[in-house]
Protein backbone atom coordinates (compact mmCIF):
# COMPACT_ATOMS: atom_id res chain seq x y z
CA UNK A 1 0.00 0.00 0.00
CA UNK A 2 1.35 3.33 -0.84
CA UNK A 3 2.28 6.18 1.40
CA UNK A 4 -0.84 8.59 0.29
CA UNK A 5 -3.07 5.78 1.06
CA UNK A 6 -1.91 5.61 5.07
CA UNK A 7 -1.27 9.67 5.37
CA UNK A 8 2.11 8.74 6.22
CA UNK A 9 3.00 12.33 7.65
CA UNK A 10 1.93 15.55 7.57
CA UNK A 11 3.63 17.17 4.79
CA UNK A 12 2.18 14.13 2.34
CA UNK A 13 -1.31 14.71 3.83
CA UNK A 14 -1.65 17.97 3.90
CA UNK A 15 -0.44 17.95 0.02
CA UNK A 16 -2.76 15.74 -0.51
CA UNK A 17 -5.67 18.34 0.66
CA UNK A 18 -4.46 20.76 -1.12
CA UNK A 19 -4.94 18.55 -4.20
CA UNK A 20 -8.55 17.15 -3.50
CA UNK A 21 -9.51 20.66 -2.01
CA UNK A 22 -9.05 21.77 -5.81
CA UNK A 23 -9.44 18.32 -7.62
CA UNK A 24 -12.80 18.09 -5.53
CA UNK A 25 -14.87 19.01 -8.82
CA UNK A 26 -18.01 17.93 -10.45
CA UNK A 27 -19.81 17.52 -7.01
CA UNK A 28 -19.00 20.90 -5.72
CA UNK A 29 -19.08 22.69 -9.12
CA UNK A 30 -22.45 21.00 -9.12
CA UNK A 31 -23.77 21.63 -6.10
CA UNK A 32 -23.31 25.27 -6.69
CA UNK A 33 -25.18 24.76 -9.72
CA UNK A 34 -27.94 23.06 -7.54
CA UNK A 35 -27.92 25.47 -5.08
CA UNK A 36 -28.90 27.96 -7.70
CA UNK A 37 -30.87 26.62 -9.79
CA UNK A 38 -32.46 22.86 -9.56
CA UNK A 39 -32.21 22.00 -13.39
CA UNK A 40 -28.90 19.86 -13.99
CA UNK A 41 -27.55 20.47 -16.78
CA UNK A 42 -28.19 18.06 -20.14
CA UNK A 43 -25.92 14.69 -20.64
CA UNK A 44 -24.88 15.03 -24.50
CA UNK A 45 -23.09 11.80 -25.96
CA UNK A 46 -21.35 12.15 -29.70
CA UNK A 47 -19.53 8.93 -31.26
CA UNK A 48 -18.91 7.34 -34.00
CA UNK A 49 -21.16 4.60 -33.84
CA UNK A 50 -23.83 4.31 -30.92
CA UNK A 51 -26.06 1.44 -29.53
CA UNK A 52 -28.66 2.42 -27.04
CA UNK A 53 -31.04 0.07 -25.00
CA UNK A 54 -33.70 2.17 -23.57
CA UNK A 55 -35.16 -0.94 -21.97
CA UNK A 56 -32.48 -1.86 -20.09
CA UNK A 57 -31.07 1.63 -19.68
CA UNK A 58 -27.50 1.07 -20.68
CA UNK A 59 -25.87 2.86 -24.02
CA UNK A 60 -22.58 2.27 -25.51
CA UNK A 61 -20.67 4.83 -27.76
CA UNK A 62 -17.77 3.51 -29.67
CA UNK A 63 -14.95 5.33 -31.81
CA UNK A 64 -13.72 8.86 -30.78
CA UNK A 65 -16.82 9.02 -28.11
CA UNK A 66 -17.06 12.04 -26.47
CA UNK A 67 -19.97 12.81 -23.03
CA UNK A 68 -20.66 16.47 -21.80
CA UNK A 69 -22.31 17.54 -18.90
CA UNK A 70 -22.32 21.60 -18.13
CA UNK A 71 -18.40 22.18 -17.97
CA UNK A 72 -17.38 18.47 -17.54
CA UNK A 73 -16.29 16.82 -20.74
CA UNK A 74 -15.00 13.00 -20.88
CA UNK A 75 -13.99 11.64 -24.05
CA UNK A 76 -12.58 7.73 -24.96
CA UNK A 77 -12.44 5.08 -27.83
CA UNK A 78 -15.27 3.46 -25.77
CA UNK A 79 -18.01 4.64 -23.60
CA UNK A 80 -20.78 2.76 -21.82
CA UNK A 81 -23.59 5.02 -20.09
CA UNK A 82 -26.10 3.65 -17.18
CA UNK A 83 -29.07 5.07 -16.41
CA UNK A 84 -31.95 4.80 -14.18
CA UNK A 85 -35.67 4.22 -15.02
CA UNK A 86 -36.42 8.03 -15.03
CA UNK A 87 -33.76 8.21 -17.50
CA UNK A 88 -31.37 10.48 -15.09
CA UNK A 89 -27.51 9.07 -15.30
CA UNK A 90 -26.12 6.81 -12.80
CA UNK A 91 -22.70 5.94 -13.94
CA UNK A 92 -20.29 6.10 -16.65
CA UNK A 93 -17.66 3.65 -17.78
CA UNK A 94 -15.03 4.60 -20.39
CA UNK A 95 -11.93 2.90 -22.01
CA UNK A 96 -9.12 4.65 -23.66
CA UNK A 97 -5.84 5.29 -24.67
CA UNK A 98 -6.56 7.27 -22.49
CA UNK A 99 -9.82 8.17 -21.36
CA UNK A 100 -9.79 11.53 -20.27
CA UNK A 101 -11.68 14.05 -18.00
CA UNK A 102 -11.82 17.93 -17.82
CA UNK A 103 -13.79 20.56 -15.89
CA UNK A 104 -13.71 23.47 -14.91
CA UNK A 105 -15.30 24.31 -11.30
CA UNK A 106 -17.22 27.65 -10.40
CA UNK A 107 -15.40 29.50 -7.97
CA UNK A 108 -11.87 28.07 -9.66
CA UNK A 109 -9.60 29.37 -11.89
CA UNK A 110 -7.59 26.48 -13.29
CA UNK A 111 -9.48 23.57 -15.14
CA UNK A 112 -9.34 19.96 -13.46
CA UNK A 113 -7.97 17.42 -15.50
CA UNK A 114 -7.09 13.27 -15.86
CA UNK A 115 -6.65 10.59 -17.84
CA UNK A 116 -6.47 6.90 -17.63
CA UNK A 117 -6.56 3.36 -19.54
CA UNK A 118 -10.05 3.22 -17.79
CA UNK A 119 -12.11 5.71 -15.51
CA UNK A 120 -15.54 5.04 -14.25
CA UNK A 121 -17.77 8.40 -12.94
CA UNK A 122 -20.71 7.71 -10.46
CA UNK A 123 -23.27 10.80 -10.75
CA UNK A 124 -25.30 8.86 -7.91
CA UNK A 125 -24.39 8.67 -4.21
CA UNK A 126 -21.84 9.71 -3.48
CA UNK A 127 -20.60 11.02 -6.85
CA UNK A 128 -17.41 9.80 -7.06
CA UNK A 129 -14.54 8.89 -9.79
CA UNK A 130 -12.37 6.10 -10.15
CA UNK A 131 -9.37 6.67 -12.93
CA UNK A 132 -7.32 3.09 -12.96
CA UNK A 133 -4.36 2.11 -15.19
CA UNK A 134 -1.70 4.65 -15.34
CA UNK A 135 -3.68 7.95 -13.56
CA UNK A 136 -2.95 11.39 -13.66
CA UNK A 137 -5.02 13.74 -12.10
CA UNK A 138 -3.64 17.48 -12.76
CA UNK A 139 -4.73 21.19 -12.22
CA UNK A 140 -2.09 23.51 -13.49
CA UNK A 141 1.01 22.30 -11.50
CA UNK A 142 -0.47 20.15 -9.10
CA UNK A 143 -0.77 16.56 -9.87
CA UNK A 144 -1.32 13.23 -8.34
CA UNK A 145 0.10 9.66 -10.44
CA UNK A 146 -0.73 6.21 -9.59
CA UNK A 147 -2.24 3.14 -10.94
CA UNK A 148 -5.29 3.67 -9.68
CA UNK A 149 -7.12 7.06 -8.32
CA UNK A 150 -10.08 7.03 -6.34
CA UNK A 151 -11.89 10.81 -5.75
CA UNK A 152 -14.84 10.65 -3.63
CA UNK A 153 -16.49 14.04 -4.74
CA UNK A 154 -18.47 14.77 -1.97
CA UNK A 155 -16.19 13.61 1.07
CA UNK A 156 -13.59 15.27 -0.77
CA UNK A 157 -11.10 12.28 -0.26
CA UNK A 158 -8.50 11.06 -2.34
CA UNK A 159 -6.51 7.82 -2.36
CA UNK A 160 -3.72 7.10 -5.01
CA UNK A 161 -2.28 3.48 -4.94
CA UNK A 162 0.90 3.08 -7.05
CA UNK A 163 2.15 -0.24 -8.83
CA UNK A 164 4.56 -2.88 -8.21
CA UNK A 165 6.89 -0.56 -10.91
CA UNK A 166 5.81 2.63 -9.80
CA UNK A 167 4.69 4.38 -6.18
CA UNK A 168 1.47 7.01 -6.33
CA UNK A 169 3.19 10.66 -6.12
CA UNK A 170 1.40 13.80 -5.36
CA UNK A 171 3.21 17.13 -5.85
CA UNK A 172 1.53 20.54 -4.74
CA UNK A 173 2.78 24.00 -5.77
CA UNK A 174 1.57 26.32 -2.66
CA UNK A 175 0.92 29.65 -3.81
CA UNK A 176 0.53 28.89 -7.76
CA UNK A 177 -2.76 30.01 -8.53
CA UNK A 178 -2.19 31.67 -12.01
CA UNK A 179 -0.92 28.42 -14.51
CA UNK A 180 -3.08 25.69 -16.30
Amino acid sequence: MSCVEHACGRRLAAAAAALLGVAATPAIAQSDADAQDDAKPPVALEADTADVDTATGVSVYRGNAVMTRGEMRITGERIEVYTHDEGELDHVLVEGAPATFRDHPQRQERPVHAEAQRMTYYAQGPERARFEGDARLWQGEDKTTAELIKVDLEARTMQARGSEEERARTVIHPGRQEAD
